[in-house]
């Protein structure tokens, strides 16, 4: 009974929320607030439906080196794990006044862009060492040296354009009067998956054919590169905001990267499922990404919020949160469909089996709208308690929740999959 009632003053708050947001004096803020988060939505679920399509198409790549799969989902959620990350500490410093929307170098843009591409390096390499090791312990064939050349060459790569595109995008939406924590985590994440999928495959298509000599050479080379950077990082004469990026971004990084890796090992213990109905393959990127894009705005919005002071922490979740959290349960319901009918459609345009439409949108709806309400939960709770902590929810909100949202999303996923006996 005390369940249940909590469930009824749960619900009867959203519809009374819902309400008061079709009366006339809401309704041009709400549609700003919804249709900012949809359009960068929508965008991100047609990328990443290009990401699918490079999934699906290359997938016999993946006979190369199988353990590839357990990489894939944590390299790409790194990609948006570091410069989604940025892309929200641009929106706050916008905010607060203390960078304008150009490409002028100062000590604020100059030290983030060091921070991000050194954070790239490192987690490149810890990645491809935490892939192999998971890969070779559940069967599959790896080459260490292999994955981790594959790994750290697709993380450069991508830096650079990722640290082009990060600024772009926060700078353009504000001199345009659209709020940079609408759109940032979500075209950030969009532009990550496009770049970083075939990356991967280009190098993987690379590094094979290099002889042992030339990959432990460049191997070492890395590795060099990479130590030089953590004495400093770590040291009192590092710049403030470099060194606070590096510190409170490196632990959430590694913890993050390790749930991407375990997303990638849920995936290479269904394999061979997967790859018998490739259409499957092709709904996940933007599925995941999707749901992460979903928790980044999220995050944004509630880091924003904090530290402007407009809200505050308090046992009863503030009205405004969860107006947030309905709008983002209403746009799971129109984004997750178009995911799976799209993913249908480009499945059958490219000849790849997959399952009929109709089931393809019901095993998205069901799995995102579950993923969803994991989404707002942690995500407010991680913004309320790191704020509090004096840590900065700009460092840490989006890594954790857009890591969270691979595992979660991958195993609401393959769970509703399960049940409904398609794999």
């Amino acid at each position: 009974m005390e369940m249940r009632k909590k469930f009824t003053i749960f619900t009867s708050t959203f519809v009374s929320i819902a309400y008061a947001l079709t009366k006339n004096h809401h309704r041009k803020l709400v549609l700003k607030e919804f249709k900012e988060p949809f359009v960068s939505l929508f965008l991100c679920t047609m990328g990443d439906l290009i990401t699918g399509i490079v999934m699906g198409v290359f997938i016999s790549n993946l006979k190369m080196l199988p353990a590839l799969i357990v990489l894939i989902p944590g390299a790409i959620g790194m990609r948006g794990n570091i410069f989604a990350t940025l892309g929200s500490r641009l929106g706050t410093y916008l905010h607060t006044g203390q960078i304008q929307p150009n490409f002028k170098p100062g000590k604020i843009l100059n030290q983030n862009i060091s921070s991000s591409t050194v954070l790239t390096l490192l987690t490149s390499f810890y990645l491809g060492i935490l892939a192999a090791l998971i890969a070779k312990a559940i069967g599959l064939k790896v080459s260490i040296l292999d994955l981790l050349l594959i790994s750290v060459i697709a993380g450069l790569l991508s830096a650079v354009i990722m640290l082009l595109f990060s600024m772009l995008i926060a700078f353009f939406t504000y001199k345009h009067g659209w709020d940079p924590d609408n759109v940032t985590a979500p075209m950030i994440t969009l532009i990550g998956d496009m770049v970083t999928l075939p990356l991967l495959f280009l190098s993987l298509n690379v590094v094979i054919k290099l002889g042992d000599m030339i990959k432990i050479s460049l191997l070492l080379s890395f590795i060099i590169l990479t130590l030089l950077t953590i004495p400093y990082s770590l040291s009192d004469k590092a710049k403030p905001y470099y060194r606070r990026i590096m510190r409170e971004s490196t632990p959430v990084l590694l913890a993050c990267g390790f749930l991407g890796i375990l997303s990638g090992t849920i995936l290479g213990g269904k394999v061979e499922g997967l790859i018998a109905i490739p259409g499957i393959l092709i709904m996940i990127p933007p599925f995941l990404e999707d749901g992460g894009a979903m928790g980044g705005i999220l995050a944004a919005r509630l880091s924003s919020a904090l530290h402007l002071g407009a809200i505050k922490y308090e046992k009863k979740i503030p009205e405004e949160v969860l107006r947030l959290f309905l709008m983002l349960h209403i746009l799971g319901l129109i984004i997750f469909t178009l995911i799976g009918g799209f993913a249908y459609l480009v499945s059958k345009t490219f000849g790849i089996t997959t399952l009929p439409l109709h089931m393809m949108i019901i095993v998205s709806i069901i799995a995102g709208e579950i993923l969803i309400l994991i989404v707002n939960i942690i995500t407010y709770n991680i913004s309320i308690i790191s704020f509090k902590k004096g840590i900065d929810p700009d460092n840490v909100t989006i890594p954790i929740i857009t890591s969270v949202m691979d595992i979660m999303g991958v195993a609401c996923l393959v769970l509703v999959l399960m049940l409904m006996r398609i794999i």
